[in-house]
């Protein structure tokens, strides 16, 4: 692959859209971790919007 070929998947995996799907599915199991109890739809979604960008890095 080309430097430009690996630039761009490298873009691609880290999307806007791809980054927000993986922090919806990372808060959904943190909430189902906790057994979905009580009203911490956004403590989960910091959490999770944390731990996303830690691993992957935030979009561009």
């Amino acid at each position: 692959m080309t430097r430009s070929t690996n630039a761009a998947i490298k873009t691609a995996k880290n999307s806007p859209e791809d980054l927000r799907e993986r922090i919806s599915n990372a808060a959904y199991f943190l909430s189902e971790n906790r057994g979905f109890e009580g009203d911490c739809q956004l403590h989960d979604w910091l959490e999770a919007e944390a731990k996303i960008h830690h691993i992957y890095g935030k979009p561009m």
